[in-house]
């Protein structure tokens, strides 16, 4: 996490270098970025850098920390709603979430994607046990099974693999929609598939 040197910065430097930091992991990703280019980008001395950040992972976990209060602002129905709706709203509201994070930042979108498509990166960075939208699917899932909302015969980390690459997918779309006019129909596309697992995945005698 930063040092009390870099909080004590002014804001528009401060802001500088995160803007810095996340052009570079979001073009480059986290192995290949290069502290360098945040120290030439946000031009500031590269020992200066080091007064803030003990090195790239550091400032890489701050960036995540940003990703993810972002993540819970958007995604506030998910906590408001998460012991009493289905599995099925509850991905709704997160293909909403994915959807804005795509549309209001795209390069914050691409950080957190990067690090939920590679497992081994997430462990170096975060730890063994570091949490990840796998982790929180298969819980729901799990739970959908305990309460009889879910067939039986469902993987729950099977189907959270394949939900989560619907949703990376749907972030890809939307962040390389240059004109803007992709999100609702990409909105439309995974909750139609949402629909299709929900008739997959629940018990057959809801449908009788």
């Amino acid at each position: 996490m930063p040092t009390e040197t870099f909080f004590n910065l002014p804001d528009e430097k401060k802001e500088r270098i995160i803007e810095a930091a996340i052009d570079e992991f979001a073009e480059n990703g986290f192995e290949n970025a290069k502290v360098n280019e945040i120290v030439r980008k946000s031009s500031i001395p590269k020992g200066s850098f080091y007064q803030y950040f003990r090195d790239k992972s550091d400032i890489f976990k701050y960036i995540l920390d940003i990703v993810f209060e972002k993540k819970m602002q958007m995604m506030t129905g998910i906590r408001d709603s998460l012991e009493r709706s289905s599995i099925f709203e509850i991905l709704r509201i997160m293909v909403g979430a994915a959807i804005k994070m795509a549309e209001d930042d795209p390069r914050l979108s691409k950080i957190s994607d990067d690090l939920v498509a590679n497992k081994s990166l997430m462990n170096k960075i975060l730890g063994e046990y570091s949490p990840s939208s796998n982790d929180l699917i298969s819980s729901l899932i799990k739970r959908g099974k305990d309460t009889g909302e879910i067939a039986e015969w469902v993987d729950p980390e099977m189907a959270a693999k394949l939900i989560t690459a619907f949703m990376l997918s749907l972030s890809e779309m939307v962040r390389s929609d240059s004109e803007g006019m992709l999100s609702e129909r990409a909105r439309d596309k995974y909750l139609s598939l949402i629909k299709l697992l929900e008739y997959g995945m629940k018990r057959r005698e809801d449908y009788d």
